[in-house]
């Protein structure tokens, strides 16, 4: 029954990128475009970044989580792991920050970035990568997973675990984020307290995973309809701070009960695959759009917003492979060179 990769996750997260990306290109751009959908829709896109943290939570159980619980996890690999698989290419868009901006307060804010420590900040808000508080709050989580891994030991366990990080979260909201705990500049979701209970989310339905395969077995169709009616319910309820961890845990659920030939598709895992690359360097790509006049050329419409979205999605694709062919080139160029000097 269980699985040990979730190929519809795949497409989870590649559709939020994508989300998320046509979110800032409507932030940072000014088309003439009005409607629900431009107006109210794809700015609230953002909070995807909420389902991003769920799969986080989720990703890491199906990694490590029995690994925890058996003591078989060598923690300095685990660690070493994380950097590995986040800081070069990070490192690589500060550099390019560096000698673009050549400023003090970049060189400052820049090399703590680098440490990925970011998420300790006072104020979580740091400018180099300006979608990088995201990365400070996922990779706090990383630093704490062995900790989480005790708080879901059991489900009794695990679901205490998230009435505790609820009732923290909304106190925090209403008392520890106040004027006389934080700054004006302070923004409440760049906290890790605020998405512990995400995280913990994304580990009961790991817990669950198996009961959710059992259950799609028979109501494969009324999960797919839930998750509809609660989107759509997700437009008209007021703002409310647990609304968007339900909404994702439903189709989390979703994606990890069933196998959806379109969210398992090879598009939907190559680019679920770049998806962290794409979230960090889309601003980058958009600023040489704008550079280069290029967002407007197609009009300051919804063609031009689509061409805008198409050409940016193909910027990153080429930066990211650009990269990582980069990389393997002086990768063996050191190896050569060294097999040349011991020869």
């Amino acid at each position: 029954m269980e699985r040990k990769r979730y190929f519809s996750i795949d497409g989870l997260r590649a559709i939020s990128c994508f989300a998320i990306i046509a979110m800032h290109i409507q932030a940072n751009a000014s088309y003439q475009i009005n409607g629900w959908l431009y107006d109210t829709a794809i700015p609230s896109w953002t909070q995807l970044v909420t389902l991003f943290i769920m799969i986080s939570g989720f990703s890491m159980c199906a990694g490590y989580f029995e690994a925890f619980q058996s003591g078989s996890c060598n923690l300095e690999t685990f660690y070493k792991r994380r950097y590995a698989k986040i800081l070069p290419f990070f490192g690589f868009l500060i550099l390019i920050a560096l000698v673009i901006e050549h400023e003090l307060v970049t060189l400052y804010e820049g090399t703590v970035e680098l440490t990925l420590l970011h998420g300790l900040l006072p104020n979580n808000d740091v400018s180099v990568i300006g979608v990088c508080w995201t990365l400070g709050v996922i990779f706090l989580f990383y630093l704490l997973f062995p900790a989480y891994s005790v708080l879901l030991k059991s489900k009794k366990r695990a679901w205490t675990a998230l009435g505790i990080a609820t009732w923290v979260a909304f106190v925090c909201e209403q008392h520890f984020y106040g004027p006389e705990f934080v700054t004006k500049s302070f923004t409440p979701r760049h906290n890790f307290l605020y998405y512990l209970p995400v995280f913990i989310a994304g580990g009961l339905i790991y817990l669950y995973r198996d009961a959710l395969v059992r259950f799609a077995l028979r109501f494969r169709w009324l999960m797919l309809g839930c998750c509809a009616v609660v989107t759509a319910a997700w437009y008209l309820l007021p703002s409310w701070y647990i609304k968007s961890p339900i909404l994702f845990s439903m189709w989390l659920m979703y994606a990890v009960a069933v196998d959806s030939k379109f969210l398992g598709s090879k598009p939907m895992k190559y680019f679920s695959g770049i998806s962290m690359e794409m979230y960090l360097a889309q601003m980058v790509i958009f600023r040489a759009l704008e550079k280069l006049k290029l967002l407007y050329v197609f009009g300051n419409g919804w063609f031009g917003f689509a061409a805008v979205f198409v050409m940016e999605i193909a910027g990153l694709v080429v930066f990211i492979e650009g990269y990582r062919h980069g990389i393997v080139w002086i990768k063996t160029c050191v190896t050569q060179r060294k097999e040349r000097l011991e020869k």
